[in-house]
Parts: C-alpha cells; structure tokens; sequence
C-alpha cells in the first residue's frame, strides 16, 4: 500500500475510484429500495442534518475548544508562514486561530460561506519547530486546496441516508400488512448493512486524502516530506490518551489521531524501516480517519526520494 499511495497519479485515481463506488453502491440500492418505501423523507432529513451541521460546524468547533484567532502581531511568522504556503497552493490565505490544548495537533476546517481556518494548537507550536509547523500547516492548507471538507460531506451524508431509510423500513414493518413484514424487515436490515459499508468506504477515503495532504506538504515546501516526517514522529510522541472525550470528539478533524498511545520519536523514526504492522493494527485501521502512522512515514519517505529531499 504505501509505495503505491507515494505514486500521486495512482493516490488519485484510487481516491476517483472510491468515491465512484460510494456513489455507485449508493444509487443502486437507492433503486432497489424505491420498491420497499418512498425513501424521500430519509433523504430530506439525512441531507439537511448533515447539510446544517457542516453549515455549523465553524461556530460549534470554536466553541467547544474555545479557539481563538490569532493575530498576526501574536505570531508574525506563523502568519507570514501561511500567506506564503497559501499563494504557493493557489488559495486565499485562510485565518489561523489558536485552541488552548497541550496535545501538539492542528486541523483545518470551514465551509465556502463562513471561509475557512487552520487551527493549530498550543501544543504544537511549543513542541514542534517552526519547520515542522510549516509542514503541518501545508498539510491542512491541502485539506482546504483539494475541497476535503466538502468531499467528506458528502462522503457522509451517502451513509446516514440509507441509515435512516433501513429504520424508516424497520419500523414501518410494524404498521403495514403481515405479509410485507418480513421483506420490510430484511430490507430495512439490508438498508443499514450498506450504511455500514458505505460508512467503512468512505472512512477509506478519509485515509486516502490524508495521503494526498501529506502529498501536497511534500511539494509545496522545501524538503516538506521530511519536515512532516519529522512533525508526525513528535506529535505521536507526544500524544497524551488521556485527554478524554473533549479531545476524542473532534478526532477525525486532527492531523494526527490524538488518543494513540505515546512512542518514542527515536524508536518510531526506526520503525519506519522495521515495524510491520500486526493483523490487529490493520483491522482497527479499516475503522480509523487516518492511515496508520507507520504507513504515513513510508509514504512520505517514498516521496521525498521521488522529489530528491
């Protein structure tokens, strides 16, 4: 997998690829299931609650971490450090806002009407160098470059629909005939069995675009492959699993998974060329936002000797 996600022409065309059959898988059974029920009204509420809480999303993230805008008086660098990774990515420079959290992390997030922010934490920016930091802005202005808040919208509303119809179809096999019952019930069944692929799909394709914002640090930086390298082993190291719920909410958003255990930078940096992950790592990666950190290290070493850093 990694030598083959370092080839972006490949990461592309896999990324194409597992949005067309999400959509695919989609549209067929939404036909097969027009038979069953008028699934409209599932599709109505599946969209605009997902649809709302995208449009929210900005204001409620800001105020469950009590994030904060930074200024450009408070961090001239940093700032200076996104304008230039920004016009260097082809976008407007996006605002930088600080969450007060000791675990190093940094996401971005936003929609089209509200613009967008790359939020670094406190963390971060006491852990990492500023290389590193640039590395991890990259990444996240690659987030906002390649549209993957709306991608992952979409991503995800595509499960939540079928969701909602298998128990629209559960439920509505109590009040129809008895001869129906038992199809309602297999097809309600069936409805939230593929909301359950769909929803594994799309966290596939969760993996593969942080592939691809690993990529886009890799070449819009001088010697990025190696500075996110270097940004990734410190921000496993020092991840702390006990940050609770408030941390484990938010984290598809990060970067970095902030509740896994903490490793040596040293000893992960040596995994890179020894560890192969167990049966078990892979399985629990099948249900992970993120590629295993190993995996995002081979990648990204892959690159940087593709680009000769």
């Amino acid at each position: 997998m990694p030598t083959r996600i370092a080839n972006l022409g490949r990461l592309r065309l896999e990324m194409f690829g597992t949005l067309a059959l999400l959509i695919g898988l989609a549209t067929l059974a939404f036909a097969a299931l027009t038979r069953f029920v008028n699934p409209l009204a599932a599709v109505i509420l599946a969209v605009a609650f997902n649809a709302l809480m995208w449009l929210a999303s900005p204001s409620l993230i800001e105020l469950m971490y009590r994030a904060r805008e930074l200024k450009p008086s408070e961090a001239p660098w940093l700032h200076e450090a996104l304008e230039r990774i920004s016009a260097e990515s082809g976008i407007r420079k996006p605002k930088l806002v600080l969450v007060p959290l000791s675990v190093p992390n940094a996401f971005a997030y936003g929609t089209p009407l509200s613009g967008y922010r790359v939020a670094v934490t406190e963390g971060l920016l006491s852990t990492l160098s500023p290389e590193e930091v640039e590395a991890v802005l990259a990444h996240e202005v690659g987030h906002i470059a390649h549209g993957d808040m709306q991608v992952m919208m979409l991503a995800s509303t595509l499960p939540a629909i079928f969701y909602h119809i298998g128990r629209s179809l559960y439920y509505s096999s109590y009040l129809g005939d008895r001869d129906d019952r038992g199809q309602l019930v297999l097809a309600g069944g069936l409805a939230i069995a593929l909301a359950t692929v769909l929803w594994l799909v799309s966290l596939r394709l969760s993996r593969l675009r942080e592939y691809y914002a690993d990529a886009h640090a890799a070449t819009v930086l001088p010697g990025g492959a190696r500075r996110l390298q270097d940004a990734l082993v410190k921000i496993a190291a020092h991840s702390n699993p006990g940050l609770g719920a408030r941390v484990a909410q938010a984290r598809p958003l990060f970067i970095s998974d902030p509740m896994l255990p903490p490793v040596d930078p040293a000893e992960l940096k040596r995994a890179l060329m020894e560890k192969r992950p167990t049966l078990s790592e892979r399985i629990l990666g099948i249900f992970s936002t993120h590629p295993n950190i190993v995996d995002r290290l081979r990648v990204l070493e892959d690159i940087a000797r593709q680009l000769g850093q």
